[in-house]
């Protein structure tokens, strides 16, 4: 069972935002091994009484129809909030979806966190320049703006139903989808999740920052044995589905590569003190007034 939804995405682009917010649902129930069955739905917005808002409300809905009916996960109830506004400043329209799953077998159940050492890392799915109401957007500008990541449903179902089938045949170790943050922060999570280390090299044509922290859809990040690569590679060329081999799980460290140049390089144990102390920290010290993001943004090649 999962609940999502990114108000920037829909705030930007509400029909593009309503679908990848049922989208990211399905995809974060079939990283742990379920098949998606329906969805229930929160959808929060301002005023009705504004054409603007109306016009979100009624476009954001439209998305999440699509994208259930793509994807084959039926509405079987939800409610609605509106005129959540002060000093008539409305909130980001925030239709949020809530989503279960079925896992057919115990056996299937998979966590994000990264298991063995040795076990080889892959991105299914394609990396853009898509950084428009991204985390890395709203940290390095202060703004939200320009177009959200754009979805392919086709392309998405066709992902989500090859992840399910490698997890169902015993494949997978682990698998994380990448959505805010990126891949920098998926790869993050799924290492403090297990006390290990990766070595990751990345080739996309894109500049560093946009290839870390992109946050386009339809990606999700997977670990297997070296055993299990040949298979799953040819059941990814079967079905059309984009795969690479972006790394190892290895050592205590984060590593990633870019394009031959190392971008980051941190200590697990680092990112799980960050993570884990991140409120307090802000709270007792400012942490955030004392970084310049633009100055670390300029430093990426």
């Amino acid at each position: 069972m999962t609940t999502d939804c990114n108000g920037r995405y829909v705030y930007l682009d509400p029909f593009i935002g309503g679908a990848i917010a049922v989208a990211e649902a399905a995809r974060n129930v079939v990283c742990s091994g379920a098949e998606p069955l329906a969805i229930t739905d929160n959808l929060n917005f301002g005023s009705p009484e504004k054409p603007e808002i109306f016009w979100q409300f009624e476009r954001a809905a439209d998305g999440i129809s699509e994208a259930c009916q793509q994807l084959n996960t039926p509405v079987i109830g939800g409610n609605v909030s509106l005129y959540n506004e002060t000093k008539g400043e409305a909130i980001f329209p925030t239709p949020t979806i809530g989503m279960v799953g079925l896992i057919k077998d115990i056996d299937h159940i998979t966590t994000q966190e990264f298991k063995n050492e040795g076990d080889l890392i892959f991105l299914i799915g394609e990396t853009k320049a898509e950084i428009g109401g991204s985390e890395y957007q709203k940290i390095v500008t202060g703004k939200i703006e320009g177009r959200p990541p754009q979805i392919n449903l086709e392309l998405e179902k066709k992902i989500q139903a090859f992840t399910l089938k490698i997890i169902q045949e015993g494949l997978v170790h682990s698998a994380h989808d990448t959505a805010e943050g990126g891949i920098a922060v998926a790869l993050a999570e799924s290492c403090i999740g297990g006390k290990l280390g990766a070595d990751i090299q990345l080739t996309e044509e894109l500049r560093s920052d946009f290839c870390l922290f992109s946050e386009s859809q339809s990606r999700i990040i997977i670990s297997v044995s070296p055993n299990h690569a040949e298979r799953m590679n040819e059941m990814a060329k079967q079905l059309k589905v984009p795969i690479k081999e972006i790394g190892i799980v290895k050592g205590t460290d984060l590593s990633i590569t870019h394009n031959g140049k190392n971008v980051i390089s941190q200590p697990v144990a680092e990112l799980d003190a960050s993570w884990r102390n991140a409120i307090p920290e802000i709270m007792r010290s400012g942490l955030l007034k004392k970084f310049n993001m633009q100055e670390i943004s300029a430093s990426l090649p």
